[in-house]
């Protein structure tokens, strides 16, 4: 296609060669300045979390911040963070890489999407060559910083090798320290796994799916009829069949995330999912009804009352009432983002506390319970209740399975103790 920003920088392949490309982030600026970090085929993901495919340390960068997915011959981007992604000093919600473009997240970090030609020969080996029309000359779509007394220098191959050096060391470091976790969990699960002494499955900050077998959790992508689309640690595409989890071979781990930001439907889509067992009568959902502007209004009015008493003492469950209340809200609106920036930027601000707090008390519960600290781990999982004060949520459910079921451990203690 002749408007395909991507496909205008690619060479036209000669006879009797393959041709692809092999795209990457360099990072230009912050904490991880020099390093190099290859982009995965299927989907990579940009963030501080340690699960994430590409892992940056700057504080104001997001556990999740941002994603890069191949789509045909496209890579697109795509923002997950309330901080923002830019593109060109402007943020983006989405957008379509091309060579050399200049991501920035966080304060200080610049990635820069660079993409090589790979070529190969019919009777030789595969060649790697920056792709034309980038190398000798500055592209268009990347900012050029006005100019220091000392110029920015490209790395050296030895400054390459350190780090790689250096990142082999953090990943041998990384399973050490793991193994340990894990040794420790399993000690506290009396050797039963990722469930636990109670049963109960575990919440995760991403929904995914666990195969049986020991096989490497799935992040959960998209469901279709053949199944649930999942992505795997090489960030290939796996399918996981509905039967799978009705058998008993995959188990389907709910998320604090989603658990949070329900889905908004119709009255109409949500009575046909419930009738075809896609959905509980009772499951979390806000219903969109985007003719009632009043309603809008109303909610929206509730959410920043909330938000503005959430921080105050005793007020824990205010928050919740925010996120919800600017849910709501959009809803009814049928529009994506707040009309007011002032107003949407509290929904955000909102949002991230509450998925940040409920993740934090939630991972602290757990080592506590992996510890066999029962009494302040139940007591942990009690914090989580006040913060999700709805009966119905997977999350509050999830939540009061572990404290019932420690809370009676505790009892049983007490009377073997006497």
């Amino acid at each position: 296609m002749a408007d395909d920003p991507t496909s205008a920088n690619l060479p036209v392949p000669q006879p009797g060669r393959m041709a692809g490309a092999r795209p990457h982030l360099e990072v230009r600026a912050g904490p991880e300045k020099g390093r190099s970090f290859r982009v995965a085929p299927g989907v990579t993901v940009v963030g501080r979390d340690p699960t994430c495919d590409v892992v940056l340390t700057e504080e104001a960068i997001s556990r999740q911040h941002c994603r890069i997915e191949r789509s045909g011959d496209q890579w697109i981007l795509r923002n997950l963070s309330s901080n923002g992604t830019r593109i060109k000093r402007k943020e983006v919600e989405e957008h379509v890489l091309s060579n050399g473009n200049e991501i920035r997240i966080g304060s200080k970090t610049r990635l820069i999407f660079v993409v090589e030609e790979v070529t190969r020969e019919t009777e030789g080996q595969a060649q790697f060559r920056p792709r034309t029309g980038v190398a000798a000359a500055e592209p268009e779509d990347v900012e050029v910083e006005p100019e220091t007394e000392e110029a920015e220098q490209p790395p050296s191959l030895f400054q390459r090798r350190k780090a790689l050096f250096i990142g082999l060391a953090v990943y041998l470091m990384v399973m050490v320290v793991g193994g340990l976790v894990a040794a420790l969990y399993l000690k506290g699960c009396g050797g039963r796994g990722m469930q636990g002494d109670t049963g109960i499955p575990r919440l995760s900050l991403d929904e995914r799916i666990i195969q049986a077998g020991g096989f490497t959790p799935l992040a959960i992508d998209r469901t279709s009829t053949a199944g649930i689309w999942c992505i795997d640690a090489r960030g290939e595409q796996v399918l996981v069949p509905h039967e799978d989890l009705r058998t008993g071979k995959a188990r389907r781990v709910p998320g604090i995330r989603q658990a949070i930001n329900v889905e908004y439907l119709t009255r109409e889509e949500h009575e046909r999912r419930v009738r075809a067992g896609e959905a509980s009568e009772s499951y979390p959902y806000v219903l969109r009804n985007p003719r009632s502007r009043m309603l809008a209004d109303q909610f929206k009015r509730q959410a920043i009352e909330a938000y503005l008493v959430c921080n105050m003492p005793g007020n824990e469950s205010r928050l919740f009432m925010a996120v919800r209340g600017f849910q709501q809200a959009l809803a009814h609106y049928a529009m994506r983002f707040l009309p007011d920036p002032a107003e949407d930027k509290m929904r955000q601000d909102a949002t991230k506390k509450l998925i940040d707090k409920v993740y934090d008390l939630y991972t602290q519960a757990i080592l506590l319970e992996s510890a066999g600290d029962y009494r302040r781990a139940a007591g942990t999982y009690e914090k989580v209740l006040a913060y999700v004060p709805e009966p119905e949520n997977l999350i509050s459910r999830n939540v009061s399975a572990h404290f019932s079921a420690l809370r009676e451990r505790v009892r049983e203690e007490g009377r073997r103790n006497r």
